[in-house]
């Protein structure tokens, strides 16, 4: 018994030619991602130092992602895959200029592909990786008022944004075809492809382009974000 639990210890576990990854986990705003609604329901948007943001307070994220090795032993790997992250802010205000609830969301449906840098040692079950990634963002999101009387519903426009994201995690294996994985990335996603239209009737558009509106001079928004998240890893041929 002692030496199956010795040579268990010391297993070499052969590289893999492929990984997938199912993740879930906290997405954190920043840049002008993130915002406070003003004090009151007349200043709830305008009239406060978050004027030119998207007044996000926190989310959440899951997806899929893929890895290849570049060539056998290599530790250098081919990433791809597809994630979620949703945004979400949320205020009541019962004050002299009304009384409302409102709730804003942004939704973040990514594509990535990039490449990864994976420092695992050959008999070693904690693969430490960093990697960067080109991303392809499309972005939506609502906003809902409640009124005491009636609820508006207001619906963001689709847009595409292109942008880069930067990680690094641990893989931890914990069977020769089952691992779990922690990390974390950075998200820059909207630097390609701003662009700025005029919101009509119940429908909005993200805006992210500089722009000048009833006399006022909005600036460019720069949309970045940081997933934390925690998953499992299913290794393939080994």
């Amino acid at each position: 018994m002692i030496i199956m639990m010795i040579s268990g210890i010391f297993k070499t576990y052969s590289q893999p030619t492929a990984t997938v990854q199912f993740y879930a986990g906290y997405s954190a705003p920043f840049g002008d991602l993130r915002g406070k609604f003003g004090p009151t329901f007349n200043t709830w948007t305008g009239g406060n130092p978050d004027t030119n943001t998207y007044y996000m307070s926190s989310g959440v994220n899951y997806g899929l992602a893929v890895k290849f090795p570049i060539k056998k032993r290599s530790p250098l790997q081919i990433t791809g895959g597809i994630g979620f992250d949703a945004f979400s802010n949320s205020v009541t205000y019962n004050d002299a200029g009304g009384t409302a609830d409102i709730s804003l969301s942004q939704s973040h449906l990514n594509i990535v592909l990039g490449t990864e840098y994976n420092f695992a040692k050959k008999r070693s079950k904690i693969n430490p990786f960093v990697g960067a990634e080109f991303m392809l963002s499309v972005i939506g999101g609502k906003l809902t008022i409640v009124f005491p009387t009636q609820t508006q519903t207001f619906n963001m426009n689709s847009t595409l944004r292109f942008g880069v994201q930067f990680g690094a995690g641990t893989d931890f294996v914990v069977h020769n075809n089952i691992g779990i994985t922690i990390g974390a990335k950075y998200a820059f996603a909207n630097l390609i492809g701003k662009s700025y239209k005029e919101d009509i009737g119940f429908t909005y558009n993200l805006g992210d382009k500089e722009h000048t509106m009833n006399g006022s001079t909005y600036k460019n928004k720069n949309i970045q974000y940081l997933h934390i998240y925690a998953g499992m890893s299913f290794y393939f041929g080994r």
